[in-house]
């Protein structure tokens, strides 16, 4: 990995020195050509036992340097149009299929994850590109990456399942609290920290537990300070406040233990 961050950083530094003075095709070739040259080299370390573990971060330098390859294509030779979302959407897309049709031919976790990434990205710029409601965004991608790391979960490349439980989680709640902030079923957060708790349980990650717990005492605190900050009982408040965060740490704590002896007997 640090050889890859090396070289990345190399490449990197040698195309800002040189790129005022070469020509369109090869700042193509630079930024594109590295990150194709790079995921081809990750094919062909997947295919050698020995030089298997160097697949990853080869993986990850084609991943950054496609997308950012096609971008200065589209710029160097495509006529300006002032929308950047459909061609992002384009290369979102394309990278996704190939992602995923890399994952399909030799099932390496990374290839999974980038594909998961890609298809996110592409996922959400079409909805932009569509002008729905960013709180409709969230609550579509939330839900979406919750169910597809639930799914992962039972396979082998469960490995990647904490950050997308993570994303999904925050997404979700973030985009709820924005659409029920101030209205009459604002205590619904609530009913869906408390669904995201159990669902932690059943999926069997401390991640989404601690998302969960975390967005909790996050609501707990705004609604103390929202309305009863300033009055004779804020202090004798604050003392309850802190018990509670105690007792749902310990509470939390348990469900962790909890998860981690499911985990342990496969469960």
């Amino acid at each position: 990995y640090i050889g890859a961050v090396l070289v990345f950083s190399g490449i990197g530094l040698l195309i800002n020195f040189i790129w005022d003075d070469i020509g369109s095709a090869q700042r193509v070739i630079l930024t594109f050509g590295t990150g194709l040259a790079a995921f081809i080299l990750g094919i062909a370390c997947v295919r050698t036992q020995k030089y298997i573990r160097a697949s990853t971060p080869l993986f990850l330098v084609a991943s950054l340097m496609q997308p950012t390859g096609l971008f200065v294509y589209l710029d160097e030779y495509m006529e300006p149009t002032g929308d950047v979302l459909l061609p992002t959407l384009l290369i979102f897309g394309t990278l996704a299929a190939q992602q995923g049709a890399a994952f399909y031919a030799l099932r390496r976790t990374s290839l999974l994850f980038l594909t998961l990434f890609f298809w996110n990205g592409f996922i959400g710029t079409a909805m932009n590109w569509l002008d729905w409601d960013e709180e409709l965004m969230g609550l579509i991608v939330g839900v979406s990456v919750l169910c597809l790391s639930w799914a992962i979960g039972k396979t082998p490349h469960r490995a990647i399942t904490p950050f997308w439980y993570f994303v999904g989680g925050s997404v979700l709640l973030a985009s709820w609290w924005s659409l029920v902030e101030g209205e009459f079923f604002e205590l619904s957060y609530l009913g869906l920290n408390a669904f995201l708790i159990y669902f932690s349980i059943v999926a069997a990650s401390r991640t989404l537990l601690f998302v969960s717990v975390l967005g909790l005492l996050s609501y707990l605190s705004y609604f103390a300070w929202e309305y009863f900050a300033g009055v004779v009982m804020w202090p004798v408040l604050l003392i309850i406040m802190g018990l509670i965060t105690l007792g749902l740490s310990a509470y939390a704590v348990k469900l962790g233990q909890k998860i981690g002896r499911s985990g342990a007997t496969g469960q």
